[in-house]
């Protein structure tokens, strides 16, 4: 019998505390060690990362999608161009620098259903 197949919210739901623990440890990930760290193809990240900003943006959050970003050129250590915001390369570091700083521990991890219900209304 076949897995089902998980949604952008699950995947949401797997990457959140991925992200959360790289900001506590102030360090930015690439998109393949996040797809590796998660099982998540790099190339299926853009929606649930795109999830996560829409998720902290409601919140008031800093952008936690904003630490995963591309290892190779022309957007090397930056997000690629799929990232939702247009953001020049100093606004970019000031929000990293604002995910860093940001206490993630002690804010409640998102469930599915928060990722589900902003979908649906997207």
């Amino acid at each position: 019998m076949a897995e089902p197949k998980m949604t952008h919210a699950d995947q949401a739901v797997l990457i959140w505390p991925v992200l959360a623990l790289s900001a506590q440890m102030q360090r930015i990930l690439t998109y393949g060690e996040l797809a590796g760290f998660t099982g998540i193809a790099q190339q299926g990240l853009g929606e649930p990362l795109l999830l996560i900003d829409t998720y902290c943006e409601r919140k008031h959050y800093p952008a936690l999608n904003a630490i995963v970003v591309s290892a190779v050129p022309p957007n090397l250590g930056f997000p690629g161009d799929g990232f939702p915001k247009k953001w020049t390369p100093q606004q970019h570091l000031e929000e990293r620098a604002r995910v860093f700083a940001y206490g993630w521990s002690g804010k409640d991890k998102p469930r599915r259903e928060d990722f589900e219900a902003q979908s649906a209304t997207a």
